[in-house]
């Protein structure tokens, strides 16, 4: 019950369409493989401007951690001359707050920006 293909002798061979004969060149053969493809998308995954963007939060966070230390130092330095006993730890509660708020709000704007 197998039905043999009826070939029609009057068509030449020269008269076939082009895609009859898919022995001559593969699918898609003009365009690169995908191992090509994906080759050029690893190398591409991230542009100078990410690599500018880690390197800013880096920078950010060692200049935020030194700037903290010797800010600190001299606050209470500072501190220790101008205010009275009393008030020093509210003083020094204060700039602790406000420095680390401002290290908080540069380091989450780049992080935003990275993501």
């Amino acid at each position: 019950m197998t039905e043999e293909p009826t070939t029609d002798p009057t068509v030449s061979t020269d008269q076939r369409p082009a895609d009859a004969d898919d022995t001559r060149r593969p699918p898609g053969g003009d365009q690169p493989s995908s191992d090509a493809k994906d080759a050029d998308d690893n190398d591409a995954g991230r542009s100078a401007v990410e690599y500018l963007e880690w390197g800013a939060l880096t920078v950010l966070a060692l200049v935020a951690l030194v700037a903290t230390f010797r800010l600190y130092f001299s606050v209470s330095a500072a501190v220790d001359t101008f205010v009275t006993r009393r008030y020093r730890p509210l003083f020094m509660a204060g700039f602790n707050l406000v420095v680390l708020l401002a290290c908080g709000i540069g380091l989450s704007t780049v992080v935003r920006r990275l993501s």
